[in-house]
């Protein structure tokens, strides 16, 4: 009985690396589709198009032009394509001139780093250039048509792979909504733990929390880059340009997500800072935290794609909640209590903010719903950043 069970938490950890690794090959097909396709195509391309005898440097240019993210795969092709011109040149006028050996492959490639970081920013144009020196330098000797060859492989496979995406484009909304769905997730989770610990004066539960809390900024990052990805595929591909509106739409919430997150954070140091000085918030300040941990929640099931109503039959509800929970969340709600709770009320009224942005309402829509807590409020402003 007890060898069974050790080889069940043995087994336990490698099945769950397995599971992880089919999850990440779901979220993946279609780049592996694109990446092998493309990679076919620019050595036929580079062997029976232009004959060169070992068009090497295609598919591998056309990998990396597919594998860049963050919406810069345009850029990482030019890089290519540019890199590879200094290095070539730079192989054909020094290496002719002095020779190759160790120094020569030395000097070579320091000046063509230094070239190309003068030419780009880019990282990849660096590098480029020192590998195309020293394929000069060793294995192709200056005046040979092997580097000149190694130019257009480069610049077949950059326009190979984004002519892939253009034909076989993954969905451009899929990947930044989950990546929102996650980021909301923590949030729900986080506000949630706030909450209870908040409830029960449990301070090693809200240091946790916060612990989980800030480590997120990774994962916004992702979200960040899938959305800028997804605008990328649509200016790529004619298939997708009716869905223009709706990736704008993804982009327009990024910073409302990310405000969510900034805003729970502060939310759980103060609230912890709270806890430690033995100080209180009110019953009603508990509640709200709650009712938004459990809007985060229904919005985070929305992006992920596992709730099962629909979107336009949702977030009309979540709106409402949202409104009537802004409404309640007046200064008088903190009333009494200690500086952190007032700032734990503040990061609840900026996430009543979010969250509505979020669901599609406008900063100043959602601003308009908090009780006021000025005499004099100034008029919110309409931000949208539409150039993400």
């Amino acid at each position: 009985m007890a060898l069974s069970r050790v080889k069940s938490r043995a087994v336990s950890p490698l099945l769950n690396r397995f599971q992880q690794g089919l999850s990440r090959l779901r979220a993946n097909w279609v780049y592996v589709i694109q990446a092998g396709l493309a990679a076919g195509l620019s050595y036929y391309v580079g062997l029976h198009v232009f004959g060169h005898a070992q068009p090497f440097f295609a598919p591998m240019a056309t990998v990396i032009v597919l594998s860049t993210t963050g919406g810069e795969r345009f850029r990482r092709a030019f890089e290519l394509v540019l890199g590879v011109s200094i290095g070539v040149g730079l192989g054909d006028i020094f290496i002719a001139e002095v020779g190759s050996g160790v120094w020569q492959i030395a000097v070579a490639v320091s000046l063509a780093i230094v070239l190309g970081t003068i030419a780009d920013k880019g990282v990849l144009v660096a590098n480029q250039a020192s590998f195309a020196a020293v394929l000069i330098a060793t294995i192709l000797p200056p005046g040979t048509s092997g580097g000149a060859d190694r130019m257009i492989d480069a610049l077949v496979g950059g326009l190979v792979g984004i002519a892939v995406i253009a034909i076989v484009p993954e969905s451009p909304l899929r990947s930044g909504r989950r990546e929102i769905a996650k980021i909301l997730g923590i949030a729900a989770e986080v506000q949630r733990e706030v909450a209870g610990a908040l409830r029960s004066h449990d301070t090693d539960r809200i240091a946790e929390a916060l612990l989980r809390a800030r480590g997120t900024q990774g994962q916004i990052n992702q979200m960040i880059a899938a959305a800028n990805m997804g605008k990328e595929t649509i200016q790529a591909s004619p298939l997708l340009w009716a869905q223009r509106r709706r990736i704008q739409s993804l982009i327009r919430i990024l910073n409302p997500v990310d405000n969510v997150m900034r805003n729970t954070r502060v939310m759980a140091r103060r609230s912890l800072v709270l806890c430690e000085d033995k100080d209180e918030v009110s019953p009603r300040q508990i509640e709200i935290i709650e009712q938004l941990a459990e809007v985060s929640e229904r919005l985070s099931a929305l992006y992920q794609g596992t709730s099962e109503v629909s979107d336009s039959k949702e977030l009309p509800g979540l709106i409402r909640r949202l409104k009537e929970i802004g409404s309640d969340a007046g200064v008088d709600v903190a009333e009494g209590k200690v500086l952190s709770a007032q700032v734990v009320l503040a990061q609840s009224r900026s996430m009543i903010v979010d969250l509505l942005q979020i669901c599609g309402q406008s900063r100043r829509s959602a601003v308009e719903t908090l009780a006021p807590s000025s005499a004099h409020p100034a008029p919110a402003s309409e931000i949208w950043n539409d150039n993400i």
